[in-house]
């Protein structure tokens, strides 16, 4: 039950056999990097338009479930419409909108809905790829594209920095379903969230960094009783790159100059 939890939970990985699953790590974070830029390009609803369709085709075709996608923008809707109330309301344009001093212009819709549907895009995007690729995956692919930069310099290595952000990536789900696990546990003990939000927070806050604490401190500790150190480690990946994979990076590379020239 609690496998099937975190499966709809923001960033977790969604076991399965599509082409996107066989990919090879780097070939998703080089392709994540590449749509990432292009999305930040993007001035127009058509084109947006076309990015759904693009991204509904590959939850389809990897038989992915839409509501994990939901759940994982969800959490980051507050953000998203701060960001477009701060252009709709102070945008300079044609008004369609007053309340007092407050005046929302046609420009600003626009462009609100741009830098919403942007980010929004951004976390779908991220999503599928946390969604396709399992931790292990991720951190070996990082491993190996971070591997022939010169780290050693600043007194870390590539293994370091792909298991912090295979760490963090654990972490987000983690942290959520802790957050539910509190939250339903506070609510049967009385716990009027609607009617008392101050006391809910403290109620929900405090205990939920103790265990985020105790969390970490269990990984570290697991970690130094394994001996771990991020030298002359290997893994039980073995990275190849296919066919598939070189078709896609020419791909990225024609997409790459579609959107910048």
């Amino acid at each position: 039950m609690r496998d099937m939890r975190m499966n709809d939970l923001f960033l977790s990985y969604v076991p399965g056999k599509s082409f996107l699953h066989r990919l090879d790590p780097r070939t998703k974070v080089i392709g994540l990097m590449a749509v990432s830029f292009c999305i930040f390009k993007v001035s127009s609803f058509e084109t947006m338009a076309l990015i759904a369709l693009i991204f509904a085709i590959l939850i389809i075709v990897c038989h992915l479930p839409l509501l994990h996608f939901v759940r994982s923008v969800r959490p980051m809707l507050p953000f998203f419409t701060f960001i477009f109330l701060m252009q709709f309301l102070f945008t300079e344009g044609n008004s369609i909108f007053e309340f007092g001093l407050l005046t929302g212009t046609y420009e600003g819709f626009l462009l609100g809905s741009i830098l919403a549907l942007r980010f929004i895009f951004l976390i779908l995007f991220a999503a599928l790829i946390t969604a396709t690729t399992s931790p292990a995956g991720i951190t070996a692919g990082v491993e190996r594209l971070l591997r022939p930069l010169p780290l050693r310099y600043a007194g870390i290595s590539s293994h370091d920095l792909a298991m912090m952000m295979s760490l963090a990536l654990y972490f987000v789900p983690m942290l959520f379903d802790s957050f539910r696990d509190l939250r339903d546990a506070q609510i049967s003990r009385g716990l009027d969230i609607r009617k008392e939000p101050v006391k809910s927070i403290m109620s929900l806050t405090v205990p939920l960094v103790r265990m985020s604490l105790r969390s970490v401190d269990e990984v570290a500790l697991a970690m130094e009783s394994r001996c771990y150190t991020g030298e002359g480690r290997s893994s039980m990946y073995l990275l190849e790159f296919r066919s598939l994979d070189y078709v896609l990076f020419v791909f990225y590379c024609i997409l790459l100059f579609l959107f910048y020239i």
